[in-house]
């Protein structure tokens, strides 16, 4: 948060130069200095009590147009000087207040339409944006409010409710899109398959080309990618993809769980989202715990966290491991819990 919003204010630094406006509240400063002096010139032989400081208060706020009227020139000259610096006041006060707001009003347009550069680092980009995008939007805002989460496509316009959600505009196969996303920083990168194309064949072809510009920027990023056609696997692979979802297998095989077990679809609807119940999550393993076997761990999650382990990850996925399987010390913790531990 810190960082965005000092990025936010160097914007501001930036375009208040290009609108002159060090230049405005220069010359504002310097009027009313010479105009405060005038004043107290002229006002102090009928007003002895009056100091320089507070010549330049009655300065302060006669250009500003409160005016208190603690202060107010008694002489001719008093009230001439008065009047000049009440206009100049007026029009350097509302110019910049006009051109402050158009500044937030523009930078706030440019958010909509995608034309932010993004300057933080370690977010979440997802390229494509179509109702499965709007779905992990709004479980990665559940499970984390504060964290980065940056959408990429070619909409002309997006409009996001949530804090710390960013849209850029452009297409997602050309590097600077991804430079503008700040692709090379990001932590994780999710390519979701664009449905709108004439066939899966070409829908898979665009999402390769993703992960590979995306790969090209960033070799450390946890690259995630939507998969239309099975067929395709292999060249997601050599794009280096980290996880391959095939969604229509994924689909079809939760819908033949249902039809054989009536009550498995509404447990893993449970396990798959962020707004209610419990969730699987994963958890380094503590030094205390290494050297333990897995109905070990299983007992302490129970006991101590109200949590079931689900199973170990390492170089593979191990579910339901031999009970006397030995905990290593790179070892992850696959486990179901009402709460992230």
């Amino acid at each position: 948060m810190l960082f965005i919003f000092i990025n936010r204010i160097k914007a501001l630094h930036i375009s208040l130069g290009k609108n002159n406006l060090y230049r405005l509240l220069t010359l504002g400063l310097v009027s009313l200095l010479i105009f405060s002096t005038s004043f107290y010139f002229c006002e102090k032989s009928i007003n002895p009590d009056l100091s320089f400081s507070d010549a330049l208060w009655w300065g302060f706020v006669t250009c500003t147009t409160v005016g208190y009227g603690d202060y107010y020139p008694l002489t001719p000259r008093g009230r001439i000087i008065g009047i000049f610096l009440m206009l100049i006041g007026i029009s350097i006060f509302g110019f910049l207040t006009a051109t402050i707001a158009s500044i937030f009003i523009e930078n706030k347009l440019k958010e909509g339409m995608g034309l932010m550069d993004i300057k933080f680092n370690g977010h979440i980009a997802i390229i494509g944006w179509n109702d499965k995008s709007r779905i992990m939007l709004e479980e990665l805002v559940q499970d984390n409010p504060n964290r980065n989460i940056v959408i990429i496509d070619e909409i002309e316009k997006l409009s996001l409710n949530h804090k710390n959600t960013f849209f850029v505009h452009g297409d997602p196969t050309k590097d600077e899109t991804l430079l503008k996303a700040n692709i090379p920083h990001a932590d994780t990168v999710i390519v979701v398959a664009d449905e709108s194309m004439d066939n899966y064949g070409m829908s898979d072809a665009k999402s390769v080309l993703i992960c590979l510009a995306v790969d090209k920027f960033n070799t450390n990023a946890h690259l995630i990618a939507e998969v239309l056609n099975e067929e395709n696997i292999p060249h997601f692979k050599r794009a280096n993809v980290n996880d391959i979802i095939i969604t229509n297998q994924m689909s079809s095989r939760i819908m033949v769980r249902s039809a054989l077990y009536k009550n498995v679809s509404h447990a893993l609807k449970e396990l798959l989202t962020a707004s209610y119940g419990n969730e699987i999550y994963e958890r380094k393993v503590e030094n205390e715990d290494i050297g333990l076997t897995f109905k070990d761990i299983v007992s302490k999650y129970i006991e101590n966290y109200d949590s079931i382990v689900l199973g170990i990850a390492n170089k593979n996925i191990l579910l339901n491991p031999d009970k006397n399987y030995i905990i290593q010390e790179k070892d992850i913790i696959i486990y179901i819990s009402k709460n992230k531990l």
